[in-house]
Formats: structure tokens, C-alpha cells, sequence
């Protein structure tokens, strides 16, 4: 074998390596099974379903408050999970604290139809859809409505925000700062994969595979100063190897006020409720109390 066929071989077997990278990112290979669902918890609900402006079936959940209450929060899950992951640590918000709970399956999660997921550039289009169906079938809820997100929903919550004023708060746990560094980080976490020349070229074919060329230039940090003087909760975990600490601190000092900042000692990633307990609960509903 010749070098140059040798060099060519390489050099199609790391295109190779990035084309899969990107479908990673496109197709999680870990996505949680519908195993969680509000009757485990006792908790009354309806049932929604409602399309994105491209075309898609989105599911969802709409719990009122006990009492009857007027606040709303609009709920976000992570990348990979569902709406039933979200359920679990926080149904506590409508049981205990009472509020109306929006949980939805973004595409390509849970009960959702089918299609690539992008951590940020679709998933603001699924958002857009959720707030819609706010607008369409409960516009009371629009009154007094924040938002929570978790991970991938924590930074597609951040990216909204400035485009709907009608949200008045919001809690954002474990969000990522910056999309190259979360993949990035990702990417050494799992396979200790350098940025070159793998990550480059891995969100290069992330840009052709979605045709859209911005497409990894989805990054809360651009956003978040857009969203004062609306109130921020946002929290990390001490020990999250993914979104770390010193990035949730960058997006907190980059947001403006009023605003607060929670790291949780000994919490990994989308763990700080299993790790704060009822300091947790106590922290989150207060926030939304005083703030909706």
C-alpha cells in the first residue's frame, strides 16, 4: 500500500469516526423509556398533544393545581430523557407547593414523534409549539408563568426567554454554557476524544447532516444577558463532570440581575434534587412563589 492510499484511508476512516459523532448528537443511544408517569404519584392530569410548526406530533402533560391556582411552570427535560424523568423530581411543585405543571416531550423523546434532536436549534421550534398550545387552550396560564429546565431543557429554556416576554422566571438546572464545550467535554467524558482534530470535524458534519450552517452556534451565553430584569435561578452540581461548575458560574455571570446562583455540594449531573433533598424543594417553590 502506497502512503498516499494509506493517508487516504485515515483520512476517510476519521471522517467516518465524526460522521457517526454527529449522529450521536442527532440520535442519542441512550434514550429513557417512558417508565414514569402521573399516576405513580397520585397526581390528576390531562393528556395534550399539539404540532411544531414543522410539521411534527408533539405529547405532553398539563396538571392543574390543587387549589386551582393561577401559576404556571412550563417544564423542560434533558437530552435523552423525558418528560417522565422531569416528573419525578419535580411533581412536588404541583403536590406540595401548588402549582400548574406543563410537562412535553420534545421530538425525537419520549412520546414525541420521530427526528433528529439538535440540544438547541429544533428544540426552540418544540418550545415555540408548547407555548402556542399555552396560548391557544390555557391562556389564563400566560399570567403567571415561569419556566424549568433541566440540562438540554435548562439551555433551550435560557435561548427562549428573550423572545417570550409573557415567562417571568425561570429555574435553570445544570444548563450548558457554550455548545462546542459541551460536546466537547462530552466527547472526552465518554471516549477522551481531543477537540482536534475529532470534536472539529464531528460539528462540521453536525452542520451538513442538519443543513444549517449555525446550527452549533446554539449557546445559552449568547442569550442569557437578553433575559433581564426577569429573575434567575440558576444551579449546578459541585461534582457534574458535564456541565461543570465553572461553566453554569460563566452563564450565571453572564445573565443580569436579579439573579442567584446555587452549587450543590456532592451532586452530579441532573442530581441536585437527589442531593439537596428538601432544601431543594423548599429553594425551587420558593423562588417561583415570590417571583410568579
Amino acid at each position: 500500500m502506497t502512503i498516499w492510499a494509506a493517508s487516504a484511508l485515515v483520512t476517510l476512516g476519521l471522517l467516518a469516526l465524526c460522521y457517526w459523532g454527529a449522529g450521536i448528537i442527532l440520535y442519542p443511544p441512550k434514550m429513557s423509556r417512558m417508565e414514569v408517569f402521573p399516576e405513580q404519584f397520585g397526581v390528576r392530569y390531562e393528556k395534550v398533544s399539539f404540532k411544531t410548526r414543522d410539521g411534527l406530533t408533539l405529547k405532553g402533560w398539563f396538571m392543574a393545581a390543587p387549589d386551582g391556582g393561577g401559576r404556571t411552570i412550563l417544564m423542560c427535560h434533558g437530552w435523552g430523557d423525558n418528560k417522565g424523568d422531569l416528573l419525578k423530581i419535580t411533581y412536588f411543585l404541583n403536590h406540595a407547593s401548588g402549582f400548574n405543571l406543563f410537562y412535553f416531550d420534545n421530538r425525537s423523546h419520549g412520546e414525541s414523534e420521530r427526528d433528529m434532536t439538535t440540544m438547541g436549534y429544533l428544540e426552540l421550534i418544540d418550545f415555540e409549539a408548547a407555548m402556542n398550545y399555552l396560548r391557544e387552550h390555557k391562556p389564563q396560564c400566560l399570567k403567571k408563568l415561569g419556566v424549568f429546565g433541566l440540562s438540554m431543557g435548562a439551555a433551550v429554556a435560557c435561548m427562549a426567554m428573550p423572545d417570550y416576554p409573557q415567562i417571568k422566571a425561570a429555574v435553570l438546572e445544570s444548563p450548558f454554557t457554550d455548545y462546542t464545550r459541551v460536546v466537547r467535554q462530552w466527547s472526552w467524558n465518554h471516549y477522551h476524544l481531543p477537540y482536534f482534530p475529532f470534536v472539529m470535524l464531528t460539528l462540521f458534519m453536525l452542520r451538513l447532516r442538519v443543513g444549517q450552517p449555525k446550527v452549533d452556534g446554539y449557546s445559552p451565553i449568547a442569550f442569557v444577558p437578553r433575559i433581564s430584569p426577569r429573575p434567575l435561578l440558576v444551579i449546578g452540581g459541585a461534582k457534574d463532570r458535564l456541565m461543570l461548575e465553572k461553566d453554569v458560574t460563566a452563564l450565571y455571570a453572564a445573565a443580569g440581575d436579579p439573579k442567584q446562583l446555587w452549587i450543590i455540594p456532592g451532586a452530579e449531573h441532573a442530581k441536585c434534587h437527589e442531593a439537596a433533598g428538601l432544601e431543594y424543594e423548599t429553594r425551587v417553590a420558593g423562588f417561583f412563589k415570590k417571583h410568579l
